[in-house]
């Protein structure tokens, strides 16, 4: 049932896969997958220029060898782009001592000031009133919040939000749940 029909010169097909000796047994391998199954992705690839004439007629002056030599195959490492990092996003869960359920705090930037920025817009605190901003450990030690507290919070940490109004100011403290 399955017939094979043979390939006329012109539409032969040549893989080539060229090893190395590599003695590295620290660097974990990686899986290559040709650019023919990423041709719309832009990748590093060796383009030789060549003129349309070359390409016209039987009498092409493009030849090709059934081999070629490992020089044929390298091809210079592309340029590499310099990341735009984002600045770090933390999720907090807030809760005051009243509700049961949390509100989600997303700080912008990990810093006291963007702890405070989330808290003003989420809890309608003027942000020009936010006198002190405390923790409260899990111990029981109260600590002044600042910039190197709140950047080691990770990703839905968890607090019970206390807003005390005292002179026109507010005092937030922030317990650890």
């Amino acid at each position: 049932s399955d017939v094979k029909v043979p390939l006329l010169p012109s539409h032969k097909r040549m893989d080539i896969t060229v090893f190395k000796p590599f003695i590295d047994l620290d660097t974990q391998p990686v899986l290559f997958i040709p650019d023919v199954h990423f041709a719309n992705l832009q990748r590093g690839t060796h383009v030789l220029p060549i003129a349309p004439e070359e390409l016209e007629g039987e009498g092409s002056n493009l030849k090709r060898a059934p081999y070629g030599s490992e020089e044929d195959f390298s091809i210079a490492p592309a340029a590499k782009l310099t990341r735009l990092e984002e600045p770090k996003r933390v999720l907090l869960y807030v809760r005051k001592e009243s509700e049961e359920v949390f509100d989600a705090l997303m700080l912008k930037t990990p810093s006291l000031k963007g702890l405070m920025e989330a808290i003003s817009d989420k809890y309608d605190v003027p942000h020009d009133k936010i006198g002190k901003i405390f923790k409260k450990c899990k111990k029981g030690i109260l600590v002044n919040m600042d910039d190197n507290i709140v950047k080691h919070y990770s990703n839905e940490d968890t607090f019970q939000l206390q807003i005390e109004e005292a002179g026109g100011s507010y005092r937030l403290t922030l317990t650890e749940i």
